[in-house]
């Protein structure tokens, strides 16, 4: 499975395990503003409970039990939970105070509970009786010769005597329960986010380890072949080095039979043939013993510029051939980097001969030494050749690849073998107006 595709995987684990935490947050919070507001309808059922039944109580104090009940009643609103409270009965308020106005429009029918924006609106109805008929008098109570004047005297101050449906309503403060449901909506949501950085970090962690697993596990492989692979170069290199001993022999004996006067100009002209396939195969042995010969630099400060005449003495007969001009193109720069003065002459030379053998005849290859954007040193060889095909651009520097029937494909791979051993790169551009520019980029 590709790296992006596990990448998917895991962010849909996490938002699914983040989610369903969320989810149960969510309803953690509900469950805590639920409590809050539960314990404001138990604290106004509470207070009507205990305001009706002093109302049951008391109610046969007579004229005297109304002034005792308003001033229970605002005795009630100095507590700050209570803003307002009142007592009705068919249709008509009795008693109140607080802010009434709050209270709205109040009957002795309406919703039980109620939350406005003004607060927590609760009802509690309630039902009395009568009171009995004789009072405290002869005939029907305790005392002498009052009983019925003192009732009647009560029943005409005490609007709760005579009994019926009664309702009393309590407007309490919820600005304690709005504030501890902010506090837990805040609270679960710094959880939600606290616990979707625990699963990111999970996740984080079970991908790191996943992926060290498998980089351990690619490495062990890759180590396998690079071992495999050494072997099997050093096996190559020393089967090319055995075929080169006999190949030089065969060369040589040929060579002193075409120097002895063979009696027909065909015998002559196939011991010719022989030497140059000898000196052919010898010259791939030698490429081949280059590329697969360990690297190891030994740097030292060189400037590129220096080996151009070097270079270009060394390729006149190839230039000459084809009627090739090499030209320097003038530079301020006086480029020096620390490099293995063989190496990037070997690097160099590769470039070169490439450009040389591109090019149509009576061009010219064009050498550019410069500054690079990072600091270092830039070499580039261009050329009027044909180009690169653009299907072919990321075959360049492999080994073995090669657009011409006579080459060998690792004058290229030369040239990367010893970009990497230094820590430099190498690459192509397209050369405006046709041809090819290879470049080699220095780094200090």
């Amino acid at each position: 499975m590709k790296r992006w595709q596990h990448l998917t995987v895991y962010a849909a684990l996490l938002a699914v395990c983040w989610a369903a935490w969320g989810t149960w947050q969510w309803h953690e919070y509900g469950h805590q503003c639920q409590a809050a507001r539960e314990t404001l309808v138990r604290q106004a059922s509470s207070i009507a409970g205990a305001l009706v039944g002093g109302i049951r109580s008391h109610r046969r104090m007579g004229p005297y039990f109304a002034d005792q009940l308003q001033a229970t009643i605002e005795e009630l609103l100095r507590s700050q939970d209570i803003l307002a409270v009142a007592l009705c009965g068919d249709g008509e308020t009795i008693v109140s105070a607080g802010k009434t106005d709050l209270l709205g429009p109040i009957t002795a029918a309406g919703t039980a509970t109620a939350w406005t924006d003004a607060g927590f609106l609760y009802r509690n109805d309630f039902h009395l009786d009568a009171e009995p008929a004789g009072g405290y008098g002869p005939g029907g109570g305790f005392g002498r010769g009052r009983g019925s004047r003192w009732r009647t005297e009560a029943e005409a101050g005490n609007p709760f005597s005579g009994g019926g449906d009664f309702a009393a309503w309590l407007l309490l403060d919820r600005h304690q329960a709005d504030r501890q449901c902010a506090d837990a909506l805040r609270l679960r949501a710094m959880v939600v986010v606290a616990g979707g950085g625990v699963f990111l970090c999970i996740g984080l962690a079970w991908m790191a380890t996943i992926w060290f697993f498998e980089a351990h596990s690619r490495a062990g492989v890759l180590e396998a072949e690079a071992r495999h692979l050494r072997d099997l170069s050093q096996a190559a290199a020393g089967l090319a080095h055995e075929t080169r001993n006999p190949l030089g022999l065969i060369r040589g004996w040929t060579q002193r039979l075409a120097e002895s006067n063979l009696p027909s100009a065909e015998q002559r002209d196939q011991a010719r043939a022989v030497i140059e396939e000898c000196d052919r195969v010898t010259a791939r042995i030698n490429q081949f013993l280059a590329f697969a010969k360990p690297v190891d630099p030994a740097p030292v400060a060189v400037a590129p510029a220096s080996l151009f005449a070097e270079l270009a003495m060394i390729l006149e007969p190839d230039l000459d051939s084809k009627h090739l001009k090499l030209e320097l193109s003038p530079t301020d720069c006086d480029c020096r980097v620390s490099a293995d003065p063989e190496m990037l002459r070997q690097a160099m030379f590769n470039l070169l001969q490439n450009a040389i053998q591109f090019s149509p005849e009576r061009a010219t290859v064009e050498v550019r030494v410069r500054k690079a954007a990072t600091g270092g040193c830039r070499i580039e060889v261009a050329d009027r050749g044909p180009g690169v095909p653009g299907d072919k651009i990321d075959l360049l520097f492999t080994p073995y690849f090669t657009t011409r029937s006579d080459g060998t494909g690792l004058g290229l791979a030369i040239v990367r073998r010893i970009a990497t051993a230094h820590g430099w790169q190498t690459g192509y551009t397209p050369r405006s107006g046709g041809g090819a520019t290879f470049w080699l980029e220095i780094h200090d």
